[in-house]
């Protein structure tokens, strides 16, 4: 199984470097540890794209929940996008994710620490709620991308009815 996740988690930040692809046959780890660290009370967020080489809109809107669930809060956190580059920085771009995160070039501290994001068998398939949800989190983001994921949301919510 390949690991496309690497995590670190301090007191004050987790960090997580994405690695290769970054889709949804592979996100649901991802979005399950980012789950629980809000669970846990974290509130920063640090991910690290230079070892990516693509994204896809589910994994693109598990961030964008994450973003917005983050300034929602009273609390003071953010979200950290560092080393986009290419079709990645301009995907993040064109959605409009770069409005609620940090888009940056800073380095990662700590790298040596990260370790392969835990995978439970279950979190292994692509889990068609969550694809759903990080289409409406995109959806609902801008007007833009209520014109451009609104037909996929339509069919993903047919599909959970039928």
């Amino acid at each position: 199984m390949d690991i496309n996740y690497r995590v670190h988690v301090t007191p004050d930040r987790a960090f997580v470097k994405v690695l290769n692809k970054a889709s949804y046959l592979n996100c649901e780890p991802l979005r399950f540890f980012f789950e629980e660290q809000g669970k846990k009370g974290q509130k920063r967020y640090v991910i690290d794209f230079e070892d990516c080489s693509s994204m896809d809109s589910t994994f693109l809107g598990i961030l964008v929940s994450v973003a917005l669930k983050i300034r929602s809060a009273a609390d003071e956190g953010s979200i950290s996008l560092l080393n986009l580059r290419g079709r990645n920085l301009e995907t993040v771009c064109n959605l409009g994710i770069h409005q609620i995160a940090n888009v940056s070039s800073d380095e990662v501290k700590d790298e040596v620490q990260l370790e392969n994001l835990a995978i439970k068998p279950s979190q292994s398939n692509a889990n068609p709620d969550t694809i759903y949800k990080a289409h409406k989190a995109l959806m609902n983001l801008n007007e833009k991308n209520l014109k451009v994921f609104s037909d996929v949301v339509s069919y993903l919510e047919q599909k959970k009815e039928g």
